[in-house]
C-alpha cells in the first residue's frame, strides 16, 4: 500500500489502511482459548460433583443474584456476580472476554463461519445497544423497586452458598440448546462478532456500566503508526484506531480486554495500563469522524420490533427463556431493518447473500420480507397473547393471595364476589397460557391448579397438581397444597401420607407439620399428634416466630391430653419468642387463675400491656383478676386507667363500674 493510500486511510479511519500483509496473528487468541477452555473444563467438574453427591455449591452464574434481588437470599451466584463488579471497576470489561460461556460460543461461531468464506459484520445500532441496560434493569433491580413499593424489608433472609436442585434456575434442554444457538450462529451472523454481547446481555450491560469508571483500559503510546491493525483484528467491534487516536486510549466499553489489538500491533504502541477513566477522557486532539449511525427509520423500527419480538419470545417459553427472548429479540429486529431497506435501499446485502441488487429485489430478499411478516404474524396468537394472560393471571394470582391463605384453614371465610371475580379472571387466562404457548411452566400450573380450586373443579385442580409435581422445581409446597385438599375432603389417610412424605424430606416444613397434627388430634390420635409437634420443634428453625407457632399448637394438644404443666410451658415458651400472639397469652393467663396459679396470670397481663399497642382488653382482664386475688388497690388504679382509655367504649365503662363498685370505692366511682 502507498504513501498516500496509508494518509487517506488514516484520516477516515478505514480499516484499509492495513498494510498488504495484513495484521499478524494475536498470540493472546491462544491464550484467550486456553483459559475458556480451562473456564469450560471446572464448569463441568462443578456439574460432576453434583452429580456423585446430590449437592454442590450454588451456580456461579450472574443470573442467581436474582435471587438476592427477589428473595434477599444470599448465594455463591450473588457473590461472584459481586467480585466481577468489583474486579470491573478496576480492570474494566475483562469477564467477558475471558471467561464467559457465551463469549467462547460467539468466537468459535465466528471462525466456522468465516472459514467457509461468510465474514459477519456488525449492525451498528445506538438505540438498540439500551435494551441489554433494560434486560439488566428488569432482572437485577425492577425486582428491589418493587418489594420497597409493598414495604417488603431488604435484609438478608437466608445464606444459600450450596443447593441440591443445581438446575432448579436453568430452562430445560429445548430452551437452552436453542439459547445457545442463537446467542451463537444467529446472532453472529445477524449482528456481527458479539452481538449477542451487544444487543441482548443483561451482564455486559452491568460490566459495560462499570468500565466506564475503570483505570485499567487499552492505551497507546507515541510508537503508534496508525495502520489500523488493531480495529482489523478487533473481534468486539470496537474502533481501536480512532479511539487511541482521539483519547489515547480505548474508552468504548464494549472492549473486552481481550489483548488481541495490543498483541498484533507492529510498533508494540498499544498497551493494557491503568490511568484516567474513559468517563473522564477528553479528545487530546481533533477527533476523527465516527462509524456513520443508523438512520432515524431503521433506529426506531428496530427498537420497536425487538420489544416486540422480546415479549413474544417471553409468552411462547414463558419462564424458561428469559435469555433466548432478548437473544431473538435482537436478530428478530435486525430483520426488520433488512425489511426496512428493501424498501428504501437500492442494494441491500446479508454476509454470503445478496437481498437487492440495482433496485430489484433477489428471491432470497422475497423470502426474507414474507418470512419476516409470517413470524411476527404467528407471534401475536403464540407469542403476545399468552404474554398478556400471563399479565392478567399474575395480576389475579395477587389479588387472591388473602383467599389462598386462608382457603384450608379451619371456618374460613367464602370467597367475595371480587374475589370470584379474580378467580375466574385467574383461570381463564391461565388456561389461554397453557393453549397458546410453547411450553408448560410451572408457574402457570399452579395458577391453573387454585383457579381450579377456587371455581369447584376438584377433580381439575387434582389433574393440574399431579402435572405441578412432576416439575424438577416443584417445591414442598405443592405437596403441601395436596395433602391440604385431601384433609379437607376428608381422605385422612391419605392426607397423612402425603404430609408425612413432606416432612420425610423437609422436615423444617412448618405448615405441613401444623397441619398433620391438626389433622390427628381432631381424628383423636393426640399422642400422634404430639410427636409430630415434638419432630417440629427438634427441627434448627430459623424464626423465633414458627416455633412460637408449634409450641402452641403443641400446647392444645397438651390440653386435650390433660397434661396442664406441659401445656403452661409451651405457652409461655409461645410468648417468649413470640410475644405478639394476643390468642396465646389469652390462653395462658386463663389457664393459670384455673389452675390457682393467679401471680403467674398477674404477670402474662401486665406483660401484654407494656407492649407497643396492646389491647384495652388486657387491662380489662387485669383488673378483674387483682379484684378477684384480693389486690384491691391495685384493681382500683388499673380500673381508673382504663378508664382513661377506654373513649366512650360501654363494654370497657361497665368493666370499670363493675371493679369499682365490687372494691367499695365509691368516691371513684362517682366521679365518673
Amino acid at each position: 500500500m502507498n504513501a498516500k493510500a496509508t494518509k487517506k486511510a488514516a484520516e477516515s479511519c478505514s480499516t484499509a489502511s492495513a498494510t498488504k500483509a495484513g495484521p499478524r496473528k494475536s498470540k493472546a487468541t491462544r491464550w484467550r482459548a486456553a483459559v475458556l477452555i480451562l473456564v469450560h473444563v471446572l464448569a463441568a467438574i462443578h456439574i460432576a460433583h453434583w452429580l456423585s453427591t446430590g449437592r454442590t455449591v450454588s451456580p456461579l452464574e450472574p443470573s442467581e443474584a436474582m435471587d438476592f434481588a427477589k428473595y434477599s437470599v444470599v448465594n455463591t451466584g450473588l457473590v461472584f456476580f459481586a467480585l466481577t463488579i468489583l474486579s470491573t471497576l478496576l480492570l474494566g470489561r475483562w469477564f467477558c472476554g475471558w471467561a464467559c460461556h457465551v463469549v467462547a460460543l460467539q468466537d468459535l461461531s465466528r471462525a466456522l463461519l468465516i472459514k467457509i468464506g461468510i465474514r459477519p459484520r456488525p449492525l451498528r445500532s445506538r438505540w438498540m445497544a439500551l435494551l441489554p441496560i433494560l434486560a439488566a434493569f428488569y432482572m437485577f433491580f425492577w425486582p428491589l423497586v418493587y418489594r420497597v413499593y409493598i414495604q417488603d424489608p431488604l435484609a438478608v433472609r437466608e445464606v444459600a452458598m450450596a443447593k441440591e436442585g443445581f438446575w432448579d434456575t436453568f430452562p430445560t434442554w429445548g430452551p437452552a440448546i436453542l439459547t445457545f444457538f442463537v446467542a451463537g450462529f444467529v446472532a453472529v451472523y445477524f449482528l456481527g462478532a458479539k452481538g449477542f454481547c451487544t444487543y441482548a446481555c443483561p451482564y455486559g450491560a452491568v460490566f459495560g456500566v462499570m468500565d466506564r469508571v475503570a483505570p485499567g483500559r487499552i492505551r497507546v503510546t507515541d510508537a503508534c503508526k496508525e495502520c489500523g491493525h488493531c480495529t482489523l483484528t478487533c473481534t468486539s467491534n470496537v474502533d481501536v484506531s480512532r479511539e487511541v487516536h482521539d483519547y489515547g486510549m480505548v474508552v468504548d466499553p464494549g472492549c473486552m480486554k481481550c489483548m488481541d489489538c495490543v498483541s498484533v500491533c507492529p510498533e508494540n504502541a498499544l498497551y493494557f495500563g491503568l490511568g484516567k477513566p474513559a468517563i473522564l477522557a477528553k479528545p487530546r486532539q481533533e477527533k476523527r469522524p465516527a462509524r456513520k449511525p443508523l438512520p432515524l427509520v431503521e433506529e426506531a423500527t428496530g427498537t420497536v420490533a425487538a420489544l416486540f419480538g422480546y415479549f413474544a419470545v417471553r409468552g411462547f417459553y414463558q419462564e424458561q427463556g428469559f435469555l433466548l427472548s432478548v437473544g431473538v429479540a435482537a436478530c428478530f429486529a435486525y430483520l426488520v431493518i433488512l425489511a426496512v431497506r428493501l424498501v428504501r435501499r437500492k442494494d441491500v446485502k446479508l454476509p454470503g447473500l445478496v437481498l437487492k441488487e440495482g433496485g430489484k429485489a433477489k428471491p432470497m430478499g422475497v423470502v426474507l420480507a414474507l418470512g419476516t411478516l409470517g413470524v411476527a404474524a404467528c407471534a401475536v396468537p403464540y407469542g403476545i397473547v399468552p404474554e398478556v394472560s400471563t399479565w392478567r393471571a399474575s395480576a389475579a394470582w395477587n389479588r387472591l393471595g388473602d383467599a389462598r391463605g386462608r382457603w384450608f384453614e379451619p371456618g374460613r371465610l367464602p370467597l367475595s364476589a371480587e374475589e370470584q371475580e379474580a378467580a375466574n379472571v385467574l383461570l381463564a387466562n391461565a388456561k389461554t397460557v397453557r393453549d397458546r404457548s410453547g411450553v408448560r411452566s410451572l408457574g402457570n400450573t399452579e395458577r391453573l391448579m387454585w383457579g381450579e380450586l377456587f371455581t369447584g373443579n376438584v377433580a381439575g385442580f387434582e389433574e393440574h397438581i399431579g402435572e405441578a409435581l412432576r416439575y424438577r422445581r416443584a417445591g414442598v409446597g405443592i405437596m403441601t397444597l395436596l395433602a391440604d385438599e385431601l384433609r379437607s375432603r376428608g381422605e385422612v389417610d391419605r392426607a397423612e401420607e402425603a404430609y408425612r412424605a413432606v416432612l420425610d424430606a423437609h422436615p423444617d416444613q412448618i405448615r405441613a407439620s401444623l397441619h398433620l397434627a391438626q389433622m390427628l388430634d381432631g381424628e383423636g390420635d393426640r399422642k400422634g399428634a404430639e410427636a409430630v409437634m415434638d419432630a417440629a420443634l427438634e427441627v434448627d428453625l430459623e424464626l423465633p416466630s414458627d416455633r412460637a407457632r408449634l409450641e402452641a399448637q403443641r400446647a392444645i394438644i397438651r390440653f386435650n391430653l390433660q397434661d396442664m404443666d406441659g401445656a403452661i410451658v409451651d405457652l409461655k415458651s409461645a410468648l417468649k419468642n413470640d410475644p405478639l400472639l394476643p390468642a396465646v397469652r389469652d390462653t395462658l393467663w386463663r389457664v393459670l387463675m384455673e389452675t390457682q396459679r393467679p401471680d403467674e396470670a398477674i404477670e402474662v397481663l401486665r406483660g401484654g400491656i407494656a407492649l407497643e399497642g396492646s389491647s384495652s382488653e388486657l387491662r380489662a382482664h387485669l383488673c378483674q383478676v387483682l379484684l378477684v386475688t384480693g389486690k384491691r388497690d391495685e384493681a382500683v388504679k388499673e380500673a381508673l386507667a382504663l378508664a382513661s382509655l377506654a373513649n366512650g367504649d360501654e363494654r370497657l365503662m361497665s368493666v370499670v363500674k363493675a371493679v369499682l363498685n365490687q372494691a367499695g370505692a365509691t368516691e371513684e366511682l362517682k366521679k365518673l
